[in-house]
C-alpha cells in the first residue's frame, strides 16, 4: 500500500528561515541582549583567568590612603608634591611617566606649586599629563576639550585624554585610542604614553579599522575604541605608594612616616632593602600616577569585578582608573589584542546554524530536537569560550544562540503541524517506518557501511563453562537463563573493568578482546588480570549458588596475543565489529585445551613473553592444535607475583619443571618420579596426573627417534 507523506512546503520553510535570522538579529541589538553578550565576555575573561605580568613594562604609583595620611597636606595635595615625585622617578630611571590626575585649573591656594610642576615638566619631556572631554548638553550637544592648565602645556605639551566610555551595563571594557574634535586628532592617555615609550616620531594614524602608534597597529572594536584585553582583576599590576617616592631627605612627611624611604641605600648585612632610587624597580618602566582612594571616585567596574566583605557588608572591589590605563598600555605593547570575528563571517555562520536546525528538525524526533538545541547551544558557547581563552578571538554568543532558538522554535512548530497530519495517515502502519528510520541513520553516517578492517596486535580471551550442555539438560529453561545471565553479567563487568570489549556471547561462551578499538600498551597484562579476576568472581558466585542449591560452574579460559584483522565484517546489511585470524583461532583452541590438562587458564607463549615478569606461570606443553603445523608453547596462568603461595605449592611447581625437562629428554622413569612427587604435594594437580599417564605410555610405546616433544591435538 503506497502512503503519500505530507511534504513540507519549501516556501514556508524559507520564510521561517528568513524570519528566524531577522528576528535574532533585531533582538540581539536590544539593550537586554547587548548586556547579556557583555556578561558572556566577562565570563570568558574570568574563565581565562589572569595573565602573567612578571615582566610588565608598567608600574602604578598609587595616590592611596597611606600617602594621604603620611603627607603634611590632605588631598588635594600641592602640585609641588608631583613635581618632586617626577624628579625622583627620573632619578630612578623611569622611561615614561603618566600622571592620571586632571590639572586643568591653576592651584589658587599655592601658585608657586604650579611653577614647580611647570619647571619640572619643561626639564622632562617624557612626562604625560591628563586631559579630558566634557559633553555639554543643550539644544545642540557639544564636546569641550579640557586640556591641562596652559602653564603646563606651554612647558610640556605631552598630554592625552583619560576619558573612558562605559558600556550599556555601566562596565568598562573599551578604551578610546583617539578622539576627533573638529579638525583635531587627540590621542588618548595610553596612546601618547606608548608613543613616547617607543620613541617614535611618527604621528598617530587613525584608520578605518585600526590605529597606528609607531609600528603597532591597534585593532578597533568600534569607531574609536579598542577592546581592552584585561590582564587580571583589580590590583593585579605592581603598585607602589606615592609617599614611597616622595619620602626622601629633602621632603619631610608626618613624623611617624618620615623614614626617607626613597633614597635609603639599605643595608644588606642587616637585611634592609634599598629604596626605590637604588633598587632598580623603576628603571626603564612606564610609571603611572593615579588614585586608588575610593573617595576620589576614580574606580570602575570591569570584567574582573570582585566582591569583598567589609565588616558584615559586601562591597564591590572595582578597578582604579589608572590600572585600566595600565591594562590598555600593556595590551598594546605586548600586541596582545582581542580579535573580533568578522561580521560577514558571523552572518554566514548564523545562516549555517539556521540551515542546520532546518535540516535536523525535519529528520529528528521531538526529544532529539530538544537535545539538539541544548547540545548545539552549549557546544557553540563552549567553542566561543575556547577561542577566547586560547586564541583571544571574540566570537559573539547571543546572536547565534538566538538564531538557533528562533530556527528551532519556528521549525519545530511547523513540523508539529506536519506531524499531526502524518499521524492521521500513518496510524496503524507506524511500524512500517522503523526500517526507514534505520536507513536515515545510515545515510547520515555512511562510514558505518564500510566493511573490512586493519591489522593490529590484539589479545583475545575465550571462556567457556565446562560441561554446560550436561548442566542445561538438568535445569529448567527459566532457571538456566537466570543463572547464566547472572554469570555473564559478572564476567562482563570484570572484562570491562580491565578495558576489554565483549565481542560476542555464544551460549555460555564469551569472546573478548583487549587492545581494541583503541590500542593501549599492556593489553596482554589486562587480559591476564581479567582472567584471574573472572575465576575469583566465579568462586563468589559458586558460594552463593551453593547456598541456593544451584548447580556450580567451572570455567576454562584461553588467552592468546597476535596480529589479527580488526574491523566491521559481515554483509552490507548486517555486520559485526570483530577480529579474525589465526591468532583468534588459537585463542579458542587454548580454551578447549584446558580440558586435557585440567587447568583453568591457558595462555600462549605470545602472551607469556609480554607478561612473564608480572605473573606466576607453569610451562604446560608444546602443542600443535588441529589444522596447524607450527607448535605453540603453552603455559598455565597461576596468579599474580604479589599473591602469596605456600612453600609446598612452590616446591610442586619446581618439581614439575624438573619433570618436564626429563620428559623432553625422554627420561620417562625419572620424569614420572618427579610428577608423582608433585601429586604427593598437590594430589589433584591435573597437569601432573596427565604427565604420569604420558610417561607410562611412552615407557611402553617409545616415540619415533625424531620426536620433537610436541603433543598433537586431534580435536578442536
Amino acid at each position: 500500500m503506497k502512503i503519500q507523506k505530507p511534504e513540507p512546503k519549501k516556501s514556508i520553510i524559507f520564510l521561517l528561515f528568513f524570519l528566524s535570522l531577522s528576528g535574532a538579529y533585531l533582538l540581539s541589538h536590544t539593550s537586554v541582549f547587548q548586556t547579556l553578550e557583555l556578561k558572556f565576555l566577562d565570563l570568558k575573561f574570568q574563565l581565562r583567568g589572569a595573565l602573567p605580568i612578571e615582566n610588565s613594562s608598567v608600574i602604578i604609583l598609587a595616590i592611596d590612603d597611606q600617602s594621604d595620611l603620611s603627607t603634611p597636606h590632605r588631598w588635594p595635595w600641592p602640585r609641588s608634591y608631583f613635581a618632586h615625585v617626577i624628579e625622583n622617578l627620573e632619578k630612578a630611571g623611569a622611561a615614561v611617566i603618566g600622571v592620571d590626575v586632571i590639572f586643568d585649573q591653576p592651584d589658587v591656594s599655592n601658585p608657586q606649586s604650579d611653577d614647580s610642576l611647570a619647571h619640572v615638566l619643561k626639564r622632562y619631556p617624557n612626562v604625560v599629563l591628563a586631559g579630558k572631554l566634557q559633553h555639554r548638553r543643550g539644544r545642540i550637544s557639544t564636546i569641550e576639550v579640557l586640556p591641562p592648565y596652559h602653564k603646563f602645556t606651554e612647558a610640556n605639551n605631552n598630554w592625552g585624554l583619560v576619558s573612558l566610555e562605559a558600556d550599556v551595563d555601566g562596565f568598562y571594557r573599551r578604551y578610546p585610542l583617539v578622539a576627533r574634535v573638529q579638525d583635531s586628532l587627540l590621542p588618548s592617555f595610553a596612546a601618547k604614553i606608548i608613543q613616547l615609550y617607543l620613541q617614535t616620531e611618527t604621528e598617530i594614524k587613525d584608520l578605518d579599522s585600526e590605529v597606528w602608534i609607531g609600528d603597532i597597529a591597534v585593532p578597533k572594536y568600534d569607531s574609536r575604541n579598542m577592546l581592552i584585553n584585561y590582564y587580571g582583576p583589580p590590583f593585579h599590576y605592581p603598585y607602589v605608594s606615592f609617599d614611597n617616592v616622595l619620602d626622601d631627605q629633602e621632603v619631610d612627611l608626618v613624623e611617624e612616616y618620615d623614614v626617607d624611604a626613597f633614597d635609603d641605600p639599605g643595608d644588606s648585612t642587616l637585611g634592609i632593602p634599598p629604596g626605590l632610587l637604588y633598587s632598580g624597580e623603576l628603571k626603564d618602566k612606564i610609571v603611572l600616577i593615579g588614585s586608588t582612594m575610593p573617595e576620589l571616585h576614580d574606580n570602575f567596574p570591569t570584567p574582573f569585578l570582585q566582591e569583598a566583605f567589609s565588616g558584615a557588608e559586601k562591597a564591590r572591589v572595582e578597578m582604579p582608573g589608572v590600572e585600566i590605563h595600565a591594562n590598555a598600555i600593556q595590551s598594546i605593547l605586548d600586541r596582545n589584542f582581542i580579535d573580533v570575528a568578522n561580521p560577514w563571517f558571523m552572518f554566514v555562520l548564523n545562516i549555517c546554524l539556521a540551515l542546520l536546525i532546518l535540516i535536523s528538525v525535519q529528520k529528528k524526533a521531538t526529544l532529539l530536537n530538544l537535545f539538539l538545541f541544548f547540545l548545539l547551544s552549549v557546544a557553540y558557547g563552549l567553542i566561543s569560550i575556547l577561542f577566547f581563552t586560547k586564541g583571544h578571538l571574540l566570537i559573539p554568543i547571543t546572536t547565534p544562540v538566538l538564531v538557533i532558538l528562533f530556527s528551532f522554535i519556528s521549525q519545530i512548530s511547523y513540523q508539529y503541524i506536519l506531524s499531526q497530519q502524518e499521524k492521521r495517515m500513518l496510524r496503524g502502519v507506524f511500524s512500517h517506518y522503523v526500517p526507514e528510520k534505520l536507513i536515515q541513520e545510515i545515510i547520515a553516517h555512511p562510514e558505518k557501511l564500510a566493511l573490512g578492517g586493519e591489522e593490529r596486535e590484539v589479545t583475545v580471551l575465550f571462556s567457556d563453562i565446562a560441561g554446560f550442555t550436561t548442566l542445561s539438560e538438568h535445569m529448567k529453561p527459566a532457571e538456566l537463563v537466570t543463572q547464566l545471565n547472572e554469570y555473564l553479567t559478572a564476567m562482563t563487568n570484570v572484562i570491562l573493568r580491565h578495558d576489554g570489549i565483549i565481542d560476542k556471547f555464544e551460549g555460555d561462551a564469551i569472546m573478548a578482546e583487549f587492545g581494541v578499538p583503541v590500542h593501549f600498551e599492556g593489553h596482554q597484562k589486562a587480559a591476564c588480570l581479567a582472567a584471574l579476576e573472572m575465576q575469583q568472581e566465579l568462586k563468589k558466585l559458586n558460594r552463593k549458588w551453593q547456598q541456593a542449591h544451584k548447580p556450580l560452574f567451572e570455567v576454562r579460559i584461553g588467552i592468546n596475543t597476535g596480529i589479527v584483522i580488526v574491523g566491521n565484517m559481515g554483509s552490507e546489511k548486517v555486520f559485526d565489529y570483530t577480529v579474525i585470524g589465526d591468532h583468534v583461532n588459537l585463542g579458542a583452541r587454548l580454551e578447549g585445551a584446558n580440558k586435557a590438562y585440567k587447568t583453568k587458564i591457558m595462555v600462549s607463549n605470545f602472551t607469556y613473553e609480554a607478561v612473564k615478569e608480572d605473573f606466576i606461570f607453569r610451562p604446560l606443553d608444546l602443542i600443535r592444535v588441529k589444522g596447524k603445523t607450527k607448535p605453540v608453547q603453552v603455559y598455565e596462568l597461576i596468579g599474580s607475583r604479589q599473591t602469596p603461595y605456600t612453600d609446598q605449592f612452590m616446591e610442586m611447581l619446581d618439581l614439575f619443571n624438573q619433570g618436564l625437562v626429563a620428559y623432553r629428554l625422554q627420561q620417562w622413569d625419572l620424569a614420572r618420579e618427579f610428577f608423582e612427587q608433585c601429586l604427593r604435594l598437590v594430589p589433584n594437580d591435573g597437569p601432573s596426573q596427565l604427565y604420569v599417564e604420558r610417561c607410562q605410555f611412552f615407557a611402553l610405546n617409545p616415540p619415533e627417534p625424531d620426536w620433537d616433544g610436541v603433543w598433537d591435538f586431534k580435536v578442536k
